[in-house]
């Protein structure tokens, strides 16, 4: 009857105590903090040394994912921190992979870095593109996750030294997005002409295609300087008229690296 008496006590514990704990980030965290700088350039030649934290969170990356456990990713947010932080990981490993480099279209066969290149999530392997283009951009239909996720040159959008986790991923966003729209870099006028990143022009649909209820787009002007208005910085935004023309910069694919003193220095093509 002791026994009896126990086991009943047991199925009383709540299902929720029993339940998977959300996947967990720290370890990325604890990666980017130590490697990567307030301006998003990376230690990489120390990375490459020091790389066993990054392996096993990339190992679990291909233990767990929103597919293959659910449980594991019990939000939206959940999910999306995941395939943005995966993004990164990944990047970082490819690179890391190949060190030392001069940019990411050096460190796969014929400039395959993105598109052929795998990595394993949840089990599956996959390209850096099959995440962004095939899951993370039609799934969620977020466009701030263009200035969230690196591909490691320095044209890209700055990578945090933070990883995106579930609790304060639309503050994380909205932070991302504001630090890309006031960067001269990414956003520059001059004159009528207005210079903006490459990442605008190519996923451009995106921004069209979203804008929120409280901030509806005005038909005065190109929709991307209409989405990017409320983040830029004021004097900036006041000089925005309707005969501005946009430009959009070259790309440059130089690997963001912070290079330390006796780093290997590769001989670099131009991108």
């Amino acid at each position: 009857m002791r026994s009896l008496y126990f086991l009943s006590l047991w199925l009383l514990v709540p299902v929720a105590l029993c339940a998977a704990p959300p996947f967990a980030h720290g370890p990325f965290d604890q990666v980017l903090q130590e490697y990567v700088d307030d301006q998003g350039l990376v230690r990489y030649a120390a990375l490459a040394r020091d790389r066993a934290q990054l392996d096993s969170y990339v190992d679990s990356l291909g233990l767990y994912s929103p597919a293959s456990h659910p449980d594991r990713f019990p939000t939206r947010e959940h999910e999306l921190a995941y395939w943005i932080n995966a993004y990164n990981a990944f990047t970082l490993r490819g690179v890391i992979d190949a060190y030392p480099i001069a940019s990411v279209k050096d460190a796969f066969v014929l400039s395959g870095f993105f598109n052929r290149q795998t990595f394993v999530a949840g089990g599956i392997e996959m390209t850096l593109d099959h995440i962004e283009n095939k899951i993370i951009r039609p799934t969620y239909q977020e466009p701030r996750i263009h200035f969230a996720v690196n591909c490691a040159a320095l044209s890209c959008p700055q990578l945090d030294n933070r990883a995106f986790t579930a609790p304060d991923l639309d503050a994380h966003l909205e932070q991302a997005l504001t630090r890309f729209a006031q960067d001269p870099n990414h956003v520059r006028l001059q004159e009528k002409w207005l210079y903006l990143s490459k990442i605008l022009d190519w996923y451009g649909e995106d921004f069209s295609a979203w804008f929120p209820p409280d901030r509806p787009n005005p038909e005065d002007m190109p929709t991307i300087v209409n989405y990017l208005r409320p983040y830029l910085l004021p004097d900036l935004a006041a000089r925005l008229t309707e005969d501005i023309t946009i430009e959009y910069n070259d790309y440059d694919w130089a690997l963001n690296e912070d290079k330390e003193k006796g780093s290997p220095r590769p001989a670099a093509d131009s991108p």
